[in-house]
């Protein structure tokens, strides 16, 4: 019996009518319930009274706004888990952004919106939904023939039954002993009932078989059933498959225990969609974690030396380097910025191509001038070994020049001070092929297969060494496909570079892909948000305060050291946790101050340990984090590891300032209050 996906409920929520009829003729053809709420009360009952997949939200509406509305339906077990997607047409803050993010929002669109988008992010959240039904379904039936396998008495009727059952059966005896075993496990298992009885257990995985044994003994001695999952080894490949497993008694009519019946269901696929599932959720979380984390970083750079440069208390020496900084760190930022533009261009279909002829040789060059500082910086050697004449009939200069130039970044960002990196072109039949190897940082065998994936990155850890959102490679093989060629990855692995190899058509690609990238928006609107902030004056002063400045990142450092020198405090910077615990041994400051993410060992292993010290005084100091983590459960955790406040980057200066002058103030009447008792 085929089954069908059920129809969906999406919840339209808009104090606003006329937008929640524009909503329903955006959804109307995808033939699902809309169900209307023009409140954030109404669409708390709704949650209560329906079944649903999705909710679509505006985020300005009276009494209860979006944010509270969906803060209110996360707190329920029962609607915590519906994805929310967030409309405004009010605020395009990067921090309100982020704030619906927060609330549990799974996108956050800006109106006017696009119908086509939308639809296609609807129909995506409402096919997982439909999927989990579907799931759900399958688990229902699977309950059911075991009821009806339980209501057959007689021993050849239920033979009968076992047989055209799909799952592997085993029935057995009070004592355990398998007397009988249907087909299905016979085919699965190649063992007959007697080779079931002396060697059944082989085929639970190794990692599986002593929790498995102890579930089953559990059971047999309170004569409960139970279920559990666990892999059981295929006979025709050796390949160990997840099955579910149930442990059912067989009572007679007076109670007393008559035997067993174990079923094993194999569900391996539906748990690897589920983890695949689970895996792209935890992708996402962690993406929008680093994004929050890299753009804050440079934001805080920007903001506090602009507002430095502002008070008028910087002279010239100071003065350029401040201007420097802050143009550094906003081309930083645009190409971060780019970089989530041109996947949300791939994401929707928009990414255009500009066809024209292409000299490969130049765009390998151009490209080369790009990086050619950053090479010079840590002293890394550039080989060309370039075939003249390879050119393209038909290409984007711009684009191939890009995924050059990622390819590029990507060899110098993991090549360690004085390698080298090797850039070929060659021709190879009717095709060029473009390698850049390095002899670097390497990859991992397991990594090997997801290096192009979107958001993904070997090390997504607080602790990570190389920056960056995982975007590049990820943007580098979409554009090649869309030239109609192929890029891949080779490595020995960790330690031994790696060589990526880029191979285009010499003449015009006839694919679709070509043509298809020729279609949709010519561009994008760019958007500024503009924030204003208090001056930086003096009015709260820091005269006498020691402070510990830690933070690996050097414009960071500088910045707050000038910031808190400036309002008077004496500034101790260090640049790793094991600086900073050099520096505590040296002199004990009234207050520190720590980045989360740092490489090797992070600001919460330095809170950790700073906790951990033997000298009561330094065990007890003051310690604040401001990092570009920023996450209401990264507030938690620096808590959990012993910081005393968190603030988040780019942090106000007056705030900081005031918030180190009370915590600073505070262990001093303390210490004072203690040392006269």
């Amino acid at each position: 019996m085929s089954e069908q996906p059920s129809r969906a409920s999406i919840l339209l929520v808009d104090d606003y009518p006329a937008n929640i009829m524009a909503l329903e003729a955006v959804l109307a053809p995808l033939g699902h319930t809309l169900v209307r709420a023009t409140s954030g009360e109404e669409a708390l009952k709704a949650v209560l009274q329906h079944e649903l997949a999705l909710i679509i939200m505006d985020v300005q509406m009276p009494g209860l706004d979006g944010f509270q509305t969906a803060a209110l339906i996360k707190t329920r077990d029962r609607s915590r888990h519906i994805p929310i997607i967030f409309l405004t047409a009010i605020s395009k803050d990067a921090a309100h952004v982020f704030q619906g993010y927060a609330h549990g929002a799974v996108d956050y669109l800006m109106k006017p919106y696009d119908p086509q988008i939308l639809r296609s992010k609807v129909s995506v959240f409402v096919e997982l939904w439909q999927r989990g039904e579907l799931l759900k379904e399958r688990e229902a039936k699977l309950r059911e023939l075991e009821r009806e396998r339980l209501e057959r008495e007689s021993a050849a009727r239920y033979a009968a039954l076992i047989e055209t059952m799909p799952q592997c059966v085993l029935a057995l005896r009070p004592s355990g002993e398998p007397w009988f075993c249907n087909s299905v496990w016979q085919s699965y298992a190649a063992l007959d009932l007697p080779a079931t009885v002396a060697r059944g257990w082989e085929l639970v995985h190794e990692d599986d078989r002593l929790a498995a044994r102890q579930q089953w003994n559990r059971a047999r001695r309170a004569g409960e059933p139970a279920q559990g999952e666990l892999r059981l080894r295929r006979a025709r490949d050796g390949v160990h498959r997840w099955h579910l497993v149930h442990v059912m008694p067989q009572r007679d009519g007076h109670g007393a225990l008559g035997g067993w019946i174990i079923t094993a269901t194999d569900v391996h696929d539906e748990k690897e969609a589920r983890h695949e599932v689970e895996r792209a959720s935890r992708a996402k979380d962690e993406f929008l974690a680093t994004v929050s984390h890299e753009l804050r970083n440079p934001l805080n750079a920007i903001l506090g030396w602009t507002r430095m440069l502002r008070a008028g208390k910087l002279d010239a020496e100071r003065s350029a380097r401040a201007l420097e900084t802050i143009e550094r760190n906003a081309t930083m930022q645009a190409s971060l910025v780019e970089d989530i533009l041109d996947v949300s261009r791939i994401i929707t279909g928009k990414l255009v191509l500009k066809v024209g002829a292409v000299d490969l040789c130049a765009v390998v060059s151009s490209a080369l001038e790009t990086v050619r500082l950053a090479a010079d910086a840590k002293q890394i050697r550039v080989d060309l070994d370039l075939d003249d004449g390879l050119d393209l009939a038909a290409g984007d200069p711009e684009r191939l020049q890009q995924v050059v130039w990622n390819l590029l970044s990507n060899a110098i960002k993991f090549t360690p001070r004085g390698g080298t990196v090797t850039v070929r072109t060659r021709r190879d039949g009717e095709q060029v092929e473009l390698s850049v190897r390095d002899d670097g940082q390497g990859i991992a065998p397991d990594f090997l297969p997801f290096v192009f994936d979107r958001f993904r990155q070997a090390d997504s850890t607080s602790t990570r060494v190389h920056g960056g959102l995982g975007l590049g490679l990820a943007i580098v093989r979409h554009l090649v496909e869309l030239h109609g060629g192929t890029v891949a990855v080779t490595s020995d692995g960790l330690g031994r570079g790696a060589t990526f190899t880029v191979r285009l058509p010499l003449r015009a690609a006839s694919s679709a892909s070509m043509s298809s990238s020729l279609m949709g928006s010519a561009g994008e609107a760019d958007s500024t948000a503009s924030t204003s902030a208090p001056p930086l004056g003096a009015a709260t002063q820091l005269g006498g305060v020691d402070v510990l400045v830690v933070d690996d990142e050097a414009d960071a450092r500088e910045l707050l050291a000038a910031l808190l020198e400036h309002h008077g405090a004496t500034v101790t910077a260090a640049a790793s946790v094991e600086e900073a615990l050099a520096a505590l041994a040296e002199r004990a400051p009234d207050v520190i101050v720590s980045d989360i993410g740092m490489p090797g060992a992070d600001g919460y292993e330095l809170a950790r340990r700073l906790r951990a010290l033997a000298d009561d005084e330094l065990r007890r100091t003051p310690a604040v984090a401001l990092t570009g983590f920023a996450r209401p459960e990264d507030g938690v955790r620096a808590a959990d590891a012993g910081f005393d406040a968190h603030l988040a980057k780019p942090v106000d200066p007056v705030r900081l300032v005031s918030l180190l002058e009370r915590v600073a103030r505070a262990h001093r009447e303390s210490t004072v209050i203690e040392a006269s008792a």
